[in-house]
């Protein structure tokens, strides 16, 4: 067994540990001891999703991905004002379309990041995801515009992960 998997599988454990003391509570011996349990058993499933090889530029992708989500959450409330403003208006001014389009990403984080982030913003929805090939709902034909031709969130998501420009 490698140091670093030993490092990883200890840190996993550690930190799930202290979530478990801190989410329930009590520190008398039969709440510690299910805790360890509890945690040993999520560390040996799953230690390699937590903290996966450490990766040159680890810190500057969590600050790039730190910024993503103030922007992204930003876009989120311009997307639900605009979804609000769809509905309450009398003629409803809305044209839903389905639109599938391909992306480079090859990563599956970055997929699954880039899906979420389509389905977080109001008035579109990842109706799903076949490698590259994305199909997803959106409300207005401007949303499936800046999916389709734009394509703001994946330049995004793509800077964050693939260190691209």
């Amino acid at each position: 067994m490698d140091k670093e998997k030993v490092f990883r599988q200890c840190t996993t454990f550690c930190i799930l540990f202290a979530f478990w003391i801190l989410l329930s509570g009590y520190l008398d011996a039969f709440h510690l001891i299910a805790g360890a349990v509890c945690s040993a058993i999520v560390t040996f499933l799953s230690y390699d999703l937590m903290i996966t090889k450490h990766k040159r530029g680890g810190v500057f992708k969590l600050l790039r991905f730190t910024f993503y989500c103030g922007w992204l959450f930003i876009e989120i409330l311009r997307a639900a004002f605009d979804v609000a403003y769809r509905v309450l208006h009398p003629h409803m001014p809305i044209d839903p379309q389905i639109v599938t389009f391909e992306t480079p990403l090859s990563d599956d984080i970055t997929r699954t990041v880039l899906a979420n982030s389509i389905t977080l913003t109001p008035g579109t929805i990842t109706i799903d995801v076949d490698g590259g090939t994305y199909t997803v709902h959106a409300l207005t034909s401007a949303a499936a515009r800046d999916l389709m031709d734009d394509r703001t969130i994946e330049k995004r998501v793509t800077c964050i992960f693939q260190d691209a420009p």
